[in-house]
């Protein structure tokens, strides 16, 4: 893992969500989403309303249980990306599933390589927040993270920043035992009882690529609104 994500993950990459209730009336169980780990699509600070009586499906974001490497019990948020029996693989960072595209349509927030007085322009012009880390890499140029249809508005997605296939990530590697990163991974057949998640935020998410599948008994529940 490059140092621009190893900072990354100390300070945002574990999913946490602080639990305000206002009803759990019918399973109904209203948080505050405290990580940028799901943006663009789930917005820090935002009101999400799940429910513990819905059926997950692939695409729909799910809170579970998740026991860190401190034996410290956390609720996380991601999004289902690959259920029992199904073939996942990322191929130059869109994740396919059974050789369909599952990305598509969907917004995500990658890392581009771009000028600082670009990324300037843009924070301002699209009121990114000081959430949303850049890393200064050069004396002209900044690692930024912002979304590809923001990059699309401002011709920059050539300067999207993928892991070539073959570049091990040592995390992922220690994991699932093969040459993977989490641009090019798989392809895996995802076990029984098992689920695959990632979040919307790529390149700035603890997720399963990095933490391994998770048990389909440790689901919580499935995010019905936000």
């Amino acid at each position: 893992m490059n140092k621009f994500l190893k900072s990354i993950f100390i300070n945002v990459g574990i999913i946490i969500i602080s639990q305000t209730i206002n009803s759990q009336n019918n399973g109904l169980k209203v948080f505050t989403n405290s990580t940028i780990a799901n943006e663009p699509n789930l917005k820090l600070g935002s009101r999400i309303f799940l429910s513990n009586v819905v059926t997950p499906k692939i695409g729909n974001f799910i809170s579970y249980n998740y026991v860190d490497n401190s034996s410290k019990r956390e609720t996380r948020i991601h999004r289902i990306c690959g259920m029992e029996n199904d073939t996942l693989e990322i191929v130059h960072g869109i994740v396919f599933l059974n050789k369909i595209n599952i990305d598509s349509g969907i917004d995500h927030i990658h890392a581009y390589k771009i000028s600082e007085k670009l990324y300037k322009e843009i924070k301002l012009a699209e009121n990114i927040s000081d959430d949303f880390f850049a890393f200064k890499i050069d004396e002209n140029n900044v690692i930024c993270y912002i979304s590809d249809l923001v990059a699309v508005k401002y011709k920059v997605t050539s300067a999207r920043q993928i892991e070539e296939k073959g570049q091990a990530n040592e995390y992922i590697k220690s994991i699932y035992k093969s040459d993977w990163n989490k641009d090019n991974f798989g392809p895996l057949i995802i076990p029984k009882g098992k689920l695959f998640l990632i979040g919307d935020n790529r390149d700035n998410s603890e997720d399963s690529r990095f933490i391994g599948l998770i048990d389909k008994s440790d689901v919580l529940a499935v995010l019905i609104g936000n």
